[in-house]
């Protein structure tokens, strides 16, 4: 029930699942004791009543209501959204969602896994499912979503992920050789954090190279982000500046993930474009910029997200550390 009754300043309270509080305005124990046994037959009645209302709603009938109630959302957005719920219905069967319990997506998980999808990924497709499940709370097919709780990321493999400077280095400059558009377009990446389709979509107007920052439109979280503009950004970018446009061709987002993949092979790196991101985070945090401003720079919405790079953090903890003296 997670209901109690309490005392402050004298008078008896009683605090709602919730955490609402009303004041029962009696200091008398016994009288309190009785009303409050009252509230407790009228709450459950009701919650009985909420329950029994409960409409029947499988997953895939949750995911057609999620994306139909869902305007102005990103392809990108709703073909997670879609997948994830896809993988989870093929994972666990087309089950009513109000019985999902941490148990089925705890076997989710493992099957996800079983077919060698990595943690991160898993912890994607958990994130979209967590936010459709609150969608079904908020709309009453269900009274509460299941725990969901992602996967712990292997440092070591977080690691691997990461491209070391010689690599980066080999990468631009085939880039370089092949189109100096792509030489542009992954030096922005690394030295902004940007994911690929913010970078495509960004327009000249958008970039002031004078104060050196650009605004980053049609961000994942739908919130525009101002990113500061570092010297190598401006050394490429200064001598092809614009007034208006793209700064970019208009690429699809997989066709320069390809392209990067096919240079990294060439230069045999072990590397996709996403790895730029993944680099620029942990160039950030050794060079010592706070997690929070990691954060506020990758576009993060929560900053356990960028936890995930909390690895680097123990080498700079150690780093400052050693500069440790008693003297």
């Amino acid at each position: 029930m997670d209901m109690r009754l309490f005392i402050r300043n004298g008078n008896y309270h009683v605090e709602f699942p919730g955490g609402k509080r009303q004041s029962l305005r009696t200091s008398d124990e016994k009288t309190a004791r009785g009303i409050f046994r009252e509230i407790e037959k009228e709450y459950l009645r009701g919650r009985l009543i909420q329950l029994d209302n409960i409409k029947k709603v499988s997953i895939s009938e949750l995911s057609k209501l999620y994306s139909t109630h869902r305007p102005g959302i990103s392809k990108w957005t709703e073909k997670k959204d879609a997948l994830s719920m896809k993988l989870l219905r093929e994972a666990i069967g087309d089950i009513q969602i109000k019985t999902l319990t941490t148990a089925k997506i705890d076997e989710f998980k493992s099957k996800c896994l079983a077919r060698g999808t990595t943690p991160q990924s898993v912890n994607g497709y958990l994130r979209h499912i967590k936010a459709a499940l609150s969608y079904a709370v908020d709309e009453g097919y269900i009274p509460k979503k299941p725990k969901l709780k992602t996967i712990p990321v292997n440092k070591q493999a977080m690691s691997e992920r990461i491209i070391s400077p010689d690599d980066i280095e080999k990468i631009l400059q085939a880039a370089r050789v092949k189109d100096e558009n792509l030489w542009h377009y992954f030096t922005v990446l690394l030295w902004t954090g940007a994911r690929r389709r913010e970078a495509l979509n960004l327009m000249w107007q958008d970039c002031n190279l004078k104060n050196n920052y650009a605004l980053l439109r049609k961000t994942k979280g739908k919130k525009n982000r101002k990113v500061p503009l570092l010297p190598p950004v401006i050394e490429v970018l200064a001598p092809i500046k614009k007034d208006i446009g793209r700064v970019f061709p208009n690429w699809h987002p997989d066709t320069v993930s390809k392209m990067f993949h096919r240079i990294a092979v060439a230069c045999e790196v072990k590397a996709r474009l996403h790895d730029l991101r993944h680099s620029a985070a942990t160039y950030m945090l050794k060079s010592g910029i706070p997690l929070q401003v990691v954060k506020e720079i990758l576009g993060h919405s929560q900053l356990s997200t960028t936890m995930i790079y909390s690895h680097v953090l123990d080498d700079v903890i150690a780093s400052e550390m050693a500069k440790m003296r008693i003297e």
